[in-house]
């Protein structure tokens, strides 16, 4: 039976992927559960496999080559077998799994990845903005919308199906501070193309910060009882338990005290969420992932740490799941390994809150009405005014507190 290979999309923010490399060559025996390319995502490189035996009769794009989910990347079938009708959908296409034809499937080494959403792929094509108003296509209700809010709907991205201008373009533009401006280069810069994970970033960011109603709650810290399990354990070997493992904890532990932080935003319904997952940010070169520590208020300081380790290491081989960077109550973004005293991080939708911590500095404090030599950390949650408001905000906050200055009780 004849099947396509198809750009996958692997989550919810991912629109486009590159294939890295081919693994079979065209004309050669594929058996189902071959590894018949290497894909790239906006998080991790990842294997295609086979679900159907046959020859690789066609490959249709090139290695290195960019293209939208949905796209046709090659054709399997019988030595024989017919393939003209399947060659003609070569572009983004529509997919509904289990009707028909199966998709095929990634894997990371022998771990198979569902690939749950395929369905519903739209080609998605950019309104060229030298043409006519008339021209650009555009549901009534956001040509409407676009008149009323004095907003050029040529200039906008269309998200509908075919490329096609809906209400919540109209109102992402009309949210947007304005067109981006770019830069004209002089002598010596550099132009340099968005990497797919910094595209999402950007993409991702904005309409986080154009979307969701952000606010802010600080606080600071005792943090010399901190320095004293850092001290503790800093020639124990690996796994590392430092600052941001006591955090991890502490902060899954203060989402079961506070629950009401532990939710997203549905649209008309909040959604609370059943386990305490702590999703942590880790620098890579070209950008952010945030991998996730599931049940982290239930798992010891040093499963927490060889869990972090572990994702970390695999993050920067671009080898993490999307099982396990998906799926956070709430985030931690730690800079306090830099000269970096207190920020504000921007939330990642779904989740409803991500705390900012900055590093730990040496500076007087008064105890007793006395002045004495002490350490201070100064921690920022950021919270989606639509789920949490600032009396919930500020209990979380200080439930991490009050166990990072006494982190000795997360061991327990």
């Amino acid at each position: 039976m004849a099947g396509r290979i198809i750009m996958p999309k692997l989550s919810d923010t991912m629109e486009e992927g590159v294939l890295v490399k081919w693994l079979k060559r065209e004309g050669q025996a594929v058996a189902s559960g071959d590894a018949i390319a290497e894909v790239e995502t906006d998080k991790a490189v990842l294997e295609l496999e086979a679900y159907t035996d046959g020859v690789l009769r066609r490959r249709l794009v090139d290695e290195g080559a960019r293209v939208p989910v949905g796209t046709l990347l090659g054709v399997i079938a019988g030595e024989s077998e017919a393939i003209d009708a399947l060659l003609a959908e070569n572009s983004p296409v529509a997919v509904e799994v289990g009707r028909g034809e199966r998709p095929f499937a990634p894997t990371q080494g022998p771990h198979p990845i569902q690939a749950s959403v395929i369905a519903q792929v739209a080609h998605r094509e950019s309104p060229a903005l030298s043409g006519s108003p008339s021209a650009t296509k555009a549901s009534p209700l956001a040509r409407k919308l676009a008149e009323q809010r004095g907003v050029d709907f040529r200039t906008i991205q269309g998200t509908g199906p075919g490329g096609r201008i809906v209400e919540r373009d109209v109102d992402a533009a009309a949210a947007s501070p304005g067109p981006t401006v770019t830069p004209i280069p002089v002598v010596g810069d550099r132009r340099e193309p968005l990497s797919l994970m910094r595209a999402t970033i950007a993409k991702r960011m904005a309409e986080s910060k154009a979307t969701v109603p952000h606010f802010y709650v600080t606080t600071e810290i005792d943090a010399g009882k901190l320095l004293e399990v850092k001290a503790r354990f800093a020639d124990t070997g690996e796994p590392k338990i430092g600052v941001t493992e006591l955090l991890v904890k502490a902060m899954g532990q203060a989402l079961v005290a506070v629950p009401r932080v532990n939710a997203s935003f549905g649209g008309n319904a909040v959604v609370y969420h059943a386990g305490s997952h702590v999703g942590v940010a880790v620098a890579l070169e070209e950008g952010i992932i945030t991998p996730v520590v599931r049940d982290a208020d239930r798992k010891s300081i040093g499963q927490i740490a060889e869990e972090l380790a572990d994702f970390t290491a695999r993050a920067r081989r671009k080898a993490l799941k999307p099982e396990e960077y998906q799926g956070a109550g709430v985030s931690l973004s730690n800079l306090g390994m830099f000269r970096v005293d207190e920020f504000s991080a921007i939330i990642t939708p779904p989740e409803a809150a991500v705390l900012a911590v900055g590093r730990i500095i040496a500076t007087p404090v008064v105890r007793e009405g006395k002045i004495e030599p002490g350490h201070r950390m100064r921690m920022t949650l950021s919270a989606d005014h639509r789920v949490i408001d600032g009396v919930i905000a500020a209990k979380y906050l200080e439930e991490v507190a009050a166990r990072l200055e006494n982190p000795w009780r997360l061991f327990r």
